[in-house]
Parts: structure tokens; sequence; C-alpha cells
């Protein structure tokens, strides 16, 4: 396996860090989204919406806490976590496609 400088270490911590805030900030905005949207049509395809970014900023954070500690079943927890993620991500696919082919009550 390859060292990497420290300087790399850092920045690889930075990039995480900055990936959450921009996740939570993200799934803030998608809520707010899907309270405005309530009763409209669109709402069925934001509602998944803020799954999909809860499980992603969840899988992230073991990597901003750079290793400090270990998280009994880690693998097995991410594999589930990331794999509800992808389930809300494409059902909300499955729900825009259904809403632009005017196909609404499947």
């Amino acid at each position: 396996m390859a060292e990497f400088p420290d300087w790399y270490w850092v920045l690889v911590q930075l990039f995480s860090l900055l990936n959450i805030v921009v996740q939570a900030t993200a799934i803030v905005l998608s809520l707010i989204a899907v309270r405005g949207f309530r009763g409209a049509p669109i709402n069925r395809v934001l509602k998944p919406i803020p799954v999909v970014m809860a499980c992603m900023l969840v899988v992230n954070m073991p990597w901003a806490a750079f290793f400090l500690f270990s998280i009994p079943y880690a693998t097995e927890i991410y594999a589930v976590v990331f794999s509800v993620g992808v389930i809300a991500g494409v059902y909300a696919a499955f729900q825009a496609t259904m809403l632009l082919t005017e196909r609404r009550d499947l």
C-alpha cells in the first residue's frame, strides 16, 4: 500500500467535513421542499429525497471521524444504510418517471 503525505490526509478530512456540511444543508432544504409542495403531484418525487440524503450523510460520517473510533458491524451497517439510500433514490426516479409520463395513479 502506498504511503501518502500528511497533507493528503488533512485534505481528505477537510473534504469529508465539507461533504457532511453540504449534505446536512441538503437534508434541511429537501425537508422544506417536501413540506412546501405538500399535496402537489411533485411531492411524490420529493418525499424520498430526504431519506437518500440522510443515508448518504450516515455513510460518509466515518470518513469525517478519520478512523478515530470503530463502530461494531460497520460493514453491515454501511451496506444496509447505503442500500436503503439507493432504494429510496430508485423509488424517487420511478415516481418522477410516472409523473413525467402522466401515469400518476399506479
